[in-house]
């Protein structure tokens, strides 16, 4: 599995330093559809980290042009970046049809990645292996869910193709994120799934013992399931 075919130079997205919401939500005309989809995911954040600016990046050209995803925020935990992304779900309101209580996809994807350093910025390279991934798996018809196991075969931070660090992660387990869960909206349900990243035996564990043991395991030692790359 892999999703690297660009150039390097094109791997990274354009950053917008903005905060809850993002300056590529589009200002919506009287008539248009609302963003309450948006909202709802802003708000959820905001009950984890109240007034934060987290650091917000947006995809080009955007959902409503092409892209899988329509942006994607950092924000700074206590010794992490946690990232969620916008427009797996639907964001903006319009008529999707029945899709069984689910707003779009059902979910939005979210990652927790050690900072050592506390650096004053989230690291750059987390914003495009999550639209990478959701572009995978929007193209592939890959519905996501809670102990979905996805053998990528190369480190998981993009490396060499972003500016991620090598790293012997090379697998990822995927979990409901312990904090955000699920919400509803206006749109229906959106549960916030997780990346958990692991290396090939722990990988090789899931697939022969189920992803729910492993993932129990992790959980214990660390609630959150912080992925820690690097030395």
């Amino acid at each position: 599995m892999s999703w690297w075919r660009g150039r390097r130079d094109d791997a990274a997205p354009t950053a917008s330093a903005s905060g809850a919401g993002g300056s590529d939500q589009p200002s919506l005309a009287d008539g248009e559809p609302t963003a309450s989809g948006w909202d709802a995911i802003d708000a959820a954040c905001r009950r984890l980290y109240g007034d934060q600016q987290p650091r917000h990046v947006g995809y080009a050209p955007g959902r409503a042009f092409g892209s899988v995803l329509q942006g994607c925020s950092a924000y700074r935990a206590d010794d992490h970046w946690h990232y969620v992304t916008y427009g797996l779900s639907n964001l903006f309101d319009d008529d999707e049809g029945e899709n069984d209580g689910f707003s779009g996809w059902g979910y939005e994807l979210a990652w927790r990645v050690r900072d050592p350093g506390a650096e004053a910025q989230a690291p750059g390279w987390p914003f495009t292996v999550l639209q990478r991934l959701a572009k995978w798996a929007s193209d592939g018809g890959v519905l996501l869910a809670e102990g979905s196991r996805l053998t990528i075969g190369t480190p998981v931070t993009g490396y060499p193709h972003t500016d991620g660090p090598d790293t012997p992660l090379t697998g990822v387990l995927v979990a409901t994120d312990p904090e955000l869960g699920e919400i509803d909206t206006a749109n229906g349900r959106v549960r916030f799934l997780q990346l958990v990243a692991v290396d090939a035996e722990t990988l090789a564990v899931a697939q022969e013992a189920g992803s729910t043991v492993v993932i129990d395991r992790l959980r214990q030692a660390d609630p959150l399931m912080v992925t820690v790359v690097g030395g």
